[in-house]
């Protein structure tokens, strides 16, 4: 761990708050913090990543199919099995259970890390590895907390890290083409956006959680990381920890960066003023069975503000009905124009309504150029060591992250947040403080260099 001087939460606060307004942040420095200026990249003789990749199943599983065709020098995961499964496919590669010992060994040489663990362990292990010079793919949300997210993209633009957070449909040839076509006005200016997901991660309607024996090959010390400290339970590993404030955010967490993502990109949107939510009782421990978010969104330029509603939990628009949608889209995004027109998208399809007025149309040409693949965009721009060349880069993907997660904040308050972004806080709630950013348990704590 590193040996800089620990502060208070208080301390903490006042030190990384900047006279000019800006928010600068403490970050995880470790033995070995990287000094910018001897940014070098130790690339394979052959032209390929050497890569690290910390957790290697499920959605790791998936991301290394991705990235297999370079050089993978090291995995890490806490579950043994998973870890000696991926190992049979790279037995070259070292092992580890847990990131930092990965991150700090002298022994491993990559230049790059592939992160895919549970949300709560985003961002230690993306910051400690961009301390130490490394680049950076996460998945998504970027952060556990609004300050993470911040602290992500503050430390990706200090290092000048290639980053990339994992909204792989950003790269598909349907979200390029939409935002071609707000972007040429099919439906004139946008000021109303509904995004509606037909999903639900929450602890309710099921049995209570009961504590039980860590089971073998689990290194759960370094499964909870940051979290607060607690027995193991059922129904949160391997796959319902996202029904957990401690370990994620709910449906809101898992989907948000990825259909806010084309609201965001089409629209420029970056930080709301104002977010609000509806919703079930707050379970202290639990994440929603359904939530509204109300965001809102100054102008930007000539573009006009911008109202932004989130709905999960099979919760929809009251206007759906009288759209012209079909049934079956339960998950999408609905951009409202002038004069009647909006645009329904989801991950493959697009449609323009009313559908009679748009007979006729002829889409605006492409401008956006098709992508060489969401993984492949990050292994080129780390090759090249070329941070300009992601288009989900930290800076974008963690503006988004933080007002994805401000929805959820907004729900465990209980009222409207009035939001500065630049202060990263809510001026008319300081209790909203306890869920923007956490208390680090030790051994974890995030530092001030």
């Amino acid at each position: 761990m590193s040996t800089s001087k620990r502060t208070s939460r208080r301390e903490f606060i006042q030190r990384t708050t900047a006279a000019a307004g800006a928010v600068g942040f403490g970050y995880w420095a470790g033995p070995r913090a990287f000094a910018q200026s001897e940014a070098k990249l130790p690339t394979s003789a052959n032209g390929k990543l050497n890569l690290a990749v910390v957790g290697v199943a499920r959605r790791g599983a998936a991301n290394i199919e991705e990235v297999q065709g370079q050089n993978i020098v090291a995995l890490c995961d806490v579950h043994a099995q998973s870890l000696e499964e991926a190992a049979k496919r790279f037995p070259k590669a070292a092992k580890y259970d847990d990131f930092r010992k990965l991150l700090e060994s002298p022994k491993e040489k990559f230049d790059a890390v592939l992160i895919a663990t549970t949300d709560h362990t985003h961002v230690p292990a993306s910051v400690m590895a961009m301390n130490l010079g490394k680049h950076v793919y996460c998945e998504k949300p970027l952060a556990h907390n609004v300050y993470e997210a911040r602290l992500a993209a503050e430390t990706a633009k200090r290092h000048k890290r290639v980053t990339q957070m994992g909204t792989q449909i950003h790269a598909e040839p349907n979200y390029r083409r939409v935002v071609e076509l707000i972007k040429a006005g099919a439906i004139g200016p946008v000021s109303e956006v509904h995004v509606f997901i037909d999903k639900v991660w929450s602890p309710y309607g099921d049995p209570p959680r009961e504590v039980q024996p860590v089971p073998a090959g689990l290194n759960y010390d370094g499964w909870l990381g940051p979290a607060p400290e607690q027995p193991y339970r059922t129904n949160t590993l391997p796959a319902n920890w996202r029904k957990w404030w401690d370990f994620g955010n709910g449906t809101l967490g898992d989907m948000g960066c990825h259909y806010m993502d084309l609201p965001f990109w089409a629209l420029d949107l970056r930080h709301p003023t104002r977010v609000s939510a509806e919703g079930p009782p707050v379970d202290p421990e639990g994440t929603p069975h359904w939530i509204k978010v109300h965001y809102e969104f100054p102008a930007r330029g000539e573009q006009p503000p911008v109202k932004m509603t989130w709905y999960d939990g099979g919760k929809k628009p009251e206007k759906y009905d009288a759209w012209e949608l079909d049934p079956k889209m339960k998950n999408g995004v609905v951009f409202i124009g002038t004069e009647g027109r909006y645009l329904f998208a989801d991950y493959s399809q697009k449609r323009l309504f009313p559908a009679r007025r748009f007979a006729e149309y002829t889409p605006p040409p492409k401008t956006i150029p098709d992508s060489k693949g969401h993984h492949e965009e990050w292994i080129r721009a780390c090759l090249a060591n070329d941070p300009t060349k992601t288009s989900c880069n930290f800076d974008y993907s963690g503006a988004l992250s933080e007002a994805v997660l401000l929805g959820a904040v907004a729900h465990r308050v209980g009222k409207p947040l009035e939001w500065d972004a630049k202060s990263l806080r809510a001026t008319n709630a300081p209790e909203a403080e306890k869920f923007l950013r956490r208390e680090y348990r030790k051994g974890w704590e995030l530092t001030v260099a």
